[in-house]
């Protein structure tokens, strides 16, 4: 079994894998060139660093999957005193921040040790009790927070407020395969998609497209219609027709898709950029290649489609219009 590695900005705990909605990439195409696989947990910084601005700009479509966050995360600490005059321990200490995110703005740092939180002491903790801290302290809405951390020998007090975002987990799936997955709640992408990727547009790219899909419900559309089908099969004997084919689901992720990449700020052109690598490796000039399935869209559609999409946006932003989506598209 493949191995995987996750975490995410104080969002609750991750669901147990029912169903995947493969991606914007095919799960039958492998990359195997470029750098070694690397460090896995630098990986996953990347992966939440390019996310957490997605995240924050969907939160409005998933309001039943939100969460308050303030986009740093924890970690323990490396055996040592937490300052002079109190105990020995590990402690627990600020492992990322992104940086657009309210702990950046208030100057948190990656490295700080966190002494208290909301003058409730935590030097014998470990990272996960602090942050279940957190997290109790968010949804019970006692804002700001106030974190009394240690830096280089000398105590600071940060005031954190924390912003809502969609609460997806996101992990690194250790595979060779180019792809991302969603169940719903939960985003994977491959360390093979991440040597894919030459940009961390790109990479957004291939988030959005996953994140659409948690936040237009598929994956319970797709459970809900296969019952469905079961169900009229055991009874009349015939399966009913399926009102949202996965072509559908997946040109449906597409475009809200580039809706979240461009409200986040990302250069909508990286999705050209992948499709047309991926269109170089489906079908190489010795006709070897492999077809991406029946569930997406051809790659060809998918580029028209989205070249309609960007006119669509464009338009939007002459107009001085809100980039929402048309809800019928949706």
């Amino acid at each position: 079994m493949a191995s995987r590695l996750s975490t995410r900005l104080f969002a609750g705990p991750a669901l147990v894998l029912f169903s995947v909605l493969t991606a914007c990439v095919s799960p039958r195409q492998e990359v195997r060139s470029g750098p070694d696989q690397g460090d896995t947990v630098s990986m996953l910084a990347r992966v939440q660093d390019v996310a957490f601005p997605l995240l924050l700009t969907s939160a409005d479509w998933c309001p039943f999957d939100q969460e308050p966050t303030y986009g740093f995360l924890l970690a323990d600490g490396p055996e040592s005193m937490i300052g002079e005059g109190d105990a020995a321990g590990r402690g627990v200490v600020v492992s990322h921040v992104h940086p657009r995110s309210p702990a950046a703005s208030a100057d948190l740092r990656p490295g700080d040790h966190i002494v208290e939180i909301n003058t409730q002491n935590v030097t014998d903790s470990v990272a996960d009790d602090v942050t279940g801290l957190v997290r109790r302290l968010t949804r019970a809405r006692i804002q700001p927070l106030q974190l009394d951390i240690l830096r280089s020998g000398r105590r600071h007090l940060v005031h954190l407020a924390a912003v809502p975002a969609c609460q997806f987990s996101l992990r690194v799936l250790q595979t060779d395969q180019i792809n991302g997955l969603s169940d719903g709640r939960q985003i994977w992408v491959t360390t093979g998609l991440l040597r894919f990727v030459r940009s961390d547009d790109e990479l957004a790219c291939v988030l959005a497209h996953e994140i659409a899909h948690n936040v237009l419900g598929h994956v319970q559309e797709a459970k809900l219609q296969a019952m469905l089908n079961a169900l009229l099969g055991a009874t009349v004997g015939e399966a009913a027709p399926s009102s949202a084919p996965p072509r559908s689901l997946e040109a449906q992720a597409d475009y809200i898709g580039s809706y979240i990449m461009a409200r986040a700020g990302y250069d909508l052109q990286a999705v050209r950029r992948v499709w047309q690598r991926l269109r170089e490796i489906e079908v190489p000039q010795d006709g070897s290649g492999q077809s991406l399935g029946r569930s997406h869209p051809a790659t060809d559609e998918r580029l028209a489609a989205f070249e309609a999409t960007v006119m669509e946006i464009e338009g939007k932003r002459v107009r001085g219009e809100l980039l929402e989506p048309a809800m019928g598209k949706r």
